[in-house]
């Protein structure tokens, strides 16, 4: 069993590796000094992401909450676990987090931030800790309902004919609207760009597939396990992002009027269905709010993080304490 790590994650800015047995976890606590009792946010990241891509929702909750974050085993300032595992699923993320949380001596409750693939490892973690969770903000989150998405990362015959030689980063959203310095965008690049991180975005895709049908089981939506407590959903426009790169491999000369007709179909579908299963979360409180941003792509957090806390502050008025 892991020792408590010693520190006061209440107050100042703090960080540590911390152990949770087998290897240690990168934590930081930033942010208000927290009254007993007070909710702490918790960031859930997407898949292979880190807390760098977060600086600046944590910068501006900072001055009205406290804000606690993680690197998730094998990625960014977290050590590689000890054995090399072939798939992470949602659920070992939930455990490994709630290990963390404990040894380290970060108590509830909890208002978690969960963005993209979070959505299942958060769902994960409610089941475990469900009276620890205050309230939840979904920021375009994977749900267990999501099957558009699943097409995008099988990669479809028609998706590669038409992304030959086209690319994307640099007229995506993302470039377009980035809001982070030089600096930061290079911190991000270079934790994606490595090689572990690599291994780690493998695995958990791996098991991505098996994730859905186990969160589906515990019927959360159905139970509406959150009670009245507030969730929050924040949807994006990926389907602006799907046509831009649709345009582009056209422009190329790509694909053929097959292939074109059948990622038309996709742009559609992700237009509607997506937004569809995302609204599915809402089904797990009776205080719910969903919010479509119509400009903005996938990674919200680092083109108009201000529409996250906004959504942040909305769960905490709405917070029973």
């Amino acid at each position: 069993m892991s020792e408590p790590s010693g520190i006061d994650w209440n107050t100042g800015d703090k960080s540590a590796m911390v152990s949770i047995g087998s290897h240690k976890l990168y934590l930081s606590a930033s942010g208000q000094d927290r009254k007993p009792g007070q909710p702490i946010i918790l960031l859930m990241q997407g898949m292979a992401s880190t807390i760098d891509e977060w600086v600046l929702v944590k910068r501006l909750v900072s001055p009205f909450a406290r804000w606690v974050e993680y690197d998730r085993s094998g990625l960014g300032r977290s050590e590689d676990a000890v054995e090399t595992r072939e798939e992470i699923s949602a659920a070992s993320v939930a455990a490994d987090l709630g290990l963390l949380l404990e040894t380290a001596g970060v108590a509830p409750p909890y208002v978690i931030v969960a963005h993209s693939w979070g959505g299942l490892t958060s769902r994960e973690f409610i089941h475990l800790q469900e009276k620890n969770v205050a309230g939840i903000v979904f920021v375009d989150a994977v749900t267990e309902f999501s099957k558009v998405r699943e097409e995008l990362v099988s990669a479809e015959p028609y998706l590669p004919a038409l992304h030959k030689d086209v690319e994307f980063l640099p007229i995506s959203s993302l470039t377009r609207d980035l809001k982070l310095s030089p600096e930061e965008w290079a911190a991000v690049r270079k934790q994606g760009d490595s090689a572990r991180t690599s291994v780690v975005e493998a695995a958990e895709l791996k098991a991505s597939w098996g994730d859905k049908p186990v969160l589906m089981a515990k019927k959360q939506g159905e139970n509406q396990v959150l009670g009245n407590r507030p969730v929050s959903v924040l949807a994006a426009n990926n389907a602006m992002d799907l046509q831009t790169r649709f345009d582009a491999g056209v422009a190329a000369g790509n694909g053929t009027e097959e292939e074109r007709a059948q990622y038309r179909v996709l742009i559609d579908r992700m237009s509607k269905e997506d937004i569809d299963h995302q609204k599915e979360q809402l089904k797990l409180s009776s205080v719910a709010r969903y919010t479509f941003t119509e400009t903005n792509g996938h990674n919200v957090q680092m083109t108009d993080p201000q529409l996250i806390v906004d959504e942040i502050r909305w769960v905490l008025d709405h917070v029973i304490v």
